[in-house]
């Protein structure tokens, strides 16, 4: 399970146990449950093996191979993820240990004594996930780039990395913090910037305004927050789903420009 699957899988529960705040959830088929460090702290989320500890316990029908955003079937094209268009998601949550608190207030105060409390810290993922279809879905370092490059004087921006991706400049790095750590950093940047994908789920899960690129491969109507301002582009087959390098999702992608971008960025952070 994906943290972005995970993320929206807890967005399903966040309602549920608003209306049913005695209940314990399960995130899985009814008989074998999966777990993501997504769900570590949630006091909410149970696993399998704990549900005979409880009265009220209820399964999330939200696992892989079995996505509520998805449309399953053998007649279903094989090279392509089906998107289910009338999907809408939940704004998922995430419970934070007191160790990743610690760390995220350290290394944000520590930048914001040297930029100054009114400049903006902006968290910027430039890469996307390894995974098949997901190089549909990036907008290109050198674009990221270039919009940092632009907006340096007016704004921090804050990039954590991993393994062998690279590092943007005119930003702060850091580097192999894990998913949790860096999502605790995000909760206390102004503002998130960067592909559809875990940490634009990450940026809703905490409240944090952001501007995401989600070019023609699926639709913010599909996996996007009203909140956030969502940069899609609808062309005929837009969102096409395609999970090979696709020459609509490629077209798709060079229609966003950077100006835009940083429109977007402004205008965004002007509100």
């Amino acid at each position: 399970m994906g943290v972005g699957d995970a993320l929206m899988a807890s967005g399903e529960i966040r309602e549920l146990r608003l209306k049913n705040p005695d209940f314990k959830f399960i995130v899985g088929d009814g008989i074998r449950s999966y777990w993501n460090e997504v769900f570590d702290f949630n006091p909410y989320i149970i696993r399998g093996s704990e549900a005979k500890k409880y009265k009220n316990v209820v399964w999330i029908d939200n696992y892989e191979g079995n996505r509520p955003y998805r449309n399953y079937g053998i007649s279903l094209p094989k090279d392509n993820y089906n998107w289910k268009k009338e999907f809408t998601p939940k704004r998922g949550e995430i419970f934070f240990s007191e160790n990743e608190l610690k760390i995220a207030e350290q290394v944000t105060s520590n930048i914001r004594q040297k930029i100054g409390r009114q400049k903006k810290l902006i968290y910027v993922e430039p890469h996307v996930k390894k995974r098949l279809g997901y190089q549909n879905r990036d907008w290109g370092f050198s674009r990221w780039q270039k919009v940092v490059n632009e907006l340096s004087y007016k704004y921090e921006f804050i990039q954590i990395s991993y393994g062998e991706n690279k590092q943007l400049e005119n930003c702060i790095n850091i580097h192999g913090l894990n998913f949790r750590t860096s999502v605790a950093i995000l909760s206390k940047c102004d503002f998130f910037i960067g592909h559809e994908g875990g940490m634009h789920h990450a940026a809703a899960a905490t409240n944090l305004k952001a501007v995401v690129v989600f070019g023609g491969h699926i639709s913010p109507k599909i996996t996007g927050y009203n909140f956030h301002n969502n940069i899609y582009v609808e062309l005929d087959e837009s969102p096409c789903g395609m999970k090979n390098i696709c020459n609509h999702c490629l077209k798709c992608m060079s229609l966003i420009t950077t100006d835009e971008v940083i429109k977007s960025i402004n205008s965004s952070l002007a509100n």
